[in-house]
């Protein structure tokens, strides 16, 4: 049972925007596979954890760009949970070349729902090591929640698509970043330098999401809200 799980990718040209700089829901994406397989190799997987009647659920998660990978390049992925704090499960990543320089680190908290009583799950014994976690620790201190702001321009409306749903049935988490995108494109000169997605609710297929969003010094916060007045999702980028 690997406390630190790592694998080598090759990076796609889709994983780049037309800057050639790697996509926000590319580097989701590539942290949901690979937090996935070692959820499985340990476990504590989709599966394994349905048949307790849990469910993983997602409620934010950030990460910094320090050197902007290349299509097309080697890249080793590392995942590994931190020991869990009563409610609160946390998972670190790190991307790294070849050479093992850090290119992009992260970190997301979770936490384990009842699957048909839709409550909150304490279990510290999920995890199966017996020599203890890994320790390693990308962002110092909880992660903190966006602050919200007036939703004072006009919003971007999207439609939830099954094409966005996952296991869970609700939209990935991985999508979210390009609602934002596309209603706050950056331009060739806005280098990305944080990205962080605090998930509020889950966003069912034919959600109907208004994307507000505000300019800040050096970046943009953003929402979607549902047509009931739910914030469902916030977000936050900065950039250098």
């Amino acid at each position: 049972m690997r406390r630190l799980w790592e694998k080598e990718y090759t990076l796609r040209a889709s994983d780049f925007d037309k800057y050639n700089r790697i996509k926000p829901s590319a580097v989701l994406e590539l942290f949901q596979d690979a937090a996935g397989q070692h959820a499985i190799e340990i476990g504590v997987g989709f599966d394994d954890l349905i048949k307790r009647s849990y469910l993983w659920v997602l409620t934010r998660i950030k990460f910094k760009i320090i050197s902007n990978p290349k299509s097309y390049q080697k890249v080793v992925i590392k995942t590994w949970p931190l020991e869990p704090n009563r409610l609160n499960y946390r998972r670190e990543y790190c991307i790294e070349n070849e050479n093992g320089d850090r290119l992009i680190i992260g970190s997301s908290e979770w936490v384990i729902m009842h699957s048909e009583k839709r409550r909150l799950i304490s279990d510290k014994d999920l995890y199966p090591f017996t020599d203890g976690f890994y320790t390693d620790i990308m962002f110092e201190g909880k992660l903190c929640k966006i602050h919200d702001f007036e939703t004072t321009n006009e919003p971007r409306v999207v439609n939830a698509g099954f094409s966005e749903l996952d296991a869970n049935n609700h939209v990935n988490n991985t999508k979210y970043a390009s609602y934002v995108l596309d209603t706050v494109p950056p331009s060739e000169n806005d280098i990305l330098d944080t990205f962080q997605i605090d998930y509020r609710k889950e966003v069912l297929e034919g959600t109907r999401l208004h994307i507000y969003h505000t300019k800040e010094e050096n970046g943009t916060i953003a929402k979607g809200i549902s047509d009931g007045g739910d914030t469902m999702f916030a977000c936050k980028i900065v950039y250098r």
